[in-house]
């Protein structure tokens, strides 16, 4: 058990999440993914995946927890090779007309709620020479879309956050890279409109929504296999970005 890999997903317990922990545990690492309300979902996956998967309640939010969530990890396996932070906060609305207060609460949970998970989890990262974190950001942060500037606002922070730290951390054998995924078909999306549906899918040079199994695949890729790779962008998203 000692030498077996272990990685910490933030938001692992559904859709494009609970997709890169299923992955993760294919590949033979133990996996510590979080959850914030979707009890019963996080049991179900548990339960699917084995003994190699282990859930643990974390609001990204509380960024005070993002040690005991890391100390979660380490307590159960006593290592941590891989970080993912894919937890995040969705807030529509055209910027008038969104209460600032929500506006600021999703530029804070995203930007320094992944940040502070990534300081608490660098310690146990630095010293190896296969550590990685992966930061999920969103297409959105790379091209704009109406109604969505807090979003988009906190997602491009991801990225330079993601690049700046790949410089601090390389010597120290930790590799950042970040994946920006498109419109991809899970249950939040699904809540999207017909009319912005139509709008989104009018701009894919592939013309379809991805799927949560797609940008796992390009997450586990980051995060286990992109050894040369730090600092880089990996856009999944059918040629949204084009």
């Amino acid at each position: 058990m000692a030498d077996t890999r272990v990685a910490l997903v933030t938001g692992g317990s559904r859709g494009i999440g609970a997709e890169i922990t299923r992955q993760l545990v294919a590949r033979r690492l133990n996996v510590v993914y979080t959850y914030r309300s979707g009890r019963r979902e996080a049991a179900a996956l548990a339960a699917e995946l084995g003994p190699s998967a282990c859930p643990a309640h974390f609001d990204l939010g509380d960024a005070a927890s993002a040690e005991a969530l890391v100390e979660a990890a380490l307590s159960r396996w006593g290592r941590l090779d891989s970080l993912v932070l894919n937890a995040g906060m969705w807030q529509g609305g055209r910027l008038e007309r969104v209460n600032p207060a929500v506006w600021a609460s999703v530029i804070e949970t995203n930007v320094v709620g992944s940040a502070q998970v990534a300081r608490a989890a660098l310690p146990a990262l630095c010293g190896g020479d296969t550590a990685s974190i992966t930061v999920v950001s969103s297409a959105v942060g790379i091209v704009g879309f109406s109604g969505d500037t807090a979003y988009a606002s906190a997602k491009a922070a991801l990225v330079g956050f993601a690049r700046s730290l790949a410089k601090e951390v390389a010597r120290d054998g930790v590799r950042v890279n970040v994946l920006a995924p498109g419109f991809v078909a899970t249950d939040m999306t699904a809540e999207i409109p017909e009319r912005s549906r139509e709008r989104i899918l009018d701009d894919l040079v592939l013309r379809r929504p991805g799927t949560a199994q797609e940008v796992a695949t390009a997450a586990v890729f980051l995060a286990e296999d992109a050894t040369y790779c730090t600092g880089t962008v990996l856009s999944v998203d059918g040629g949204w970005t084009l």
